[in-house]
């Protein structure tokens, strides 16, 4: 068995010769600069970065909502310093339906409007699968 592993590992010793101490310093070095992203992200343009896309039909006829008396928020993600409320990308100091955002946290927005303050927090993830590996 052992001269079976040893015959393995001298096999595919020529495989990853290449990689040497220079050649993975190089590599790091390359990676370890500030990196440039190719494509640019208006946050202010994203409606969602979880919905998919719809389109919707022009010639249907509008359907009526009905009027709001007290602001629902909802609040789907926190990027960086900012926060997508009803599908409006929003940072600290910004208004929305009358309300100052106040903070935004990891998982939360505090919006205040005169003497109210409303906390509006991320959806709760799902339920997440655990698995635990036993042996015998």
């Amino acid at each position: 068995m052992k001269s079976i592993i040893m015959t393995i590992l001298i096999l595919c010793y020529p495989l990853y010769a290449e990689l040497t101490v220079k050649r993975i310093d190089a590599m790091v070095e390359q990676i370890q600069g500030k990196r440039q992203s190719k494509v640019k992200v208006d946050f202010e343009k994203v409606v969602s970065p979880f919905a998919s896309f719809v389109q919707e039909d022009v010639n249907a006829t509008p359907i009526l909502k009905p009027v709001r008396q007290e602001a629902k928020f909802s609040l789907d993600a926190i990027v960086n310093d900012k926060a997508l409320i009803n599908n409006h990308w929003v940072r600290v100091g910004d208004v929305l339906e009358g309300y100052r955002v106040e903070s935004i946290a990891e998982d939360h927005v505090v919006l205040k409007k005169a003497n109210r303050s409303v906390e509006v927090f991320l959806p709760k993830p799902k339920k997440i699968l655990q698995f635990q590996i036993t042996e015998g």
